[in-house]
């Protein structure tokens, strides 16, 4: 696949989303048009208009790279299976507990030997995402619920 198709296909979609996502503020309720809606209105509008820059960007390069998604599809789809399997198992242990699990184990995965230095920057990024979910914008993050009862 060239690039240039590629970008092309990816404007389109950005166009497409932006136009739906403006479209979904028409049935929000009454008490929200001033402020969430305006909110969602606005990135709307501009991923519209980062959309339509991005496309015409693309019909005016004469550029023809072949895009070569990966060298290993192996590697590749197992590193997808691996995602959808972090995404099931934060279910169960939780954000913090999967997640020093998970970037480690992945890191090593697609060749990253320094296992003490991915323990580290796993820990940095787990807090660092952490903080800035539960303390600033004080959105919940999957907890543990392995030990938790119904």
């Amino acid at each position: 696949m060239s690039k240039k198709y590629l970008d092309i296909g990816l404007s389109i979609f950005f166009i497409v989303l932006a136009v739906l996502l403006y479209r979904s503020t028409a049935s929000f309720p009454k008490s929200t048009i001033f402020t969430t809606a305006v909110y969602i209105k606005f990135l709307a509008i501009s991923l519209g208009l980062a959309g339509v820059v991005y496309f015409f960007n693309a019909i005016i390069s004469d550029k023809y790279i072949k895009i070569v998604f990966t060298h290993n599809p192996k590697k590749f789809f197992l590193l997808i299976l691996s995602l959808v399997v972090y995404v099931w198992v934060m279910h169960y242990l939780g954000f913090i507990v999967s997640t020093l699990i998970f970037l480690p184990v992945t890191m090593r995965f697609m060749g990253y030997n320094a296992f003490i230095k991915s323990l580290f920057i796993s820990i940095g990024i787990a807090l660092f995402v952490y903080f800035l979910f539960e303390r600033i914008f004080e959105i919940q993050l999957p907890e543990m619920m392995i030990f938790m009862q119904n």
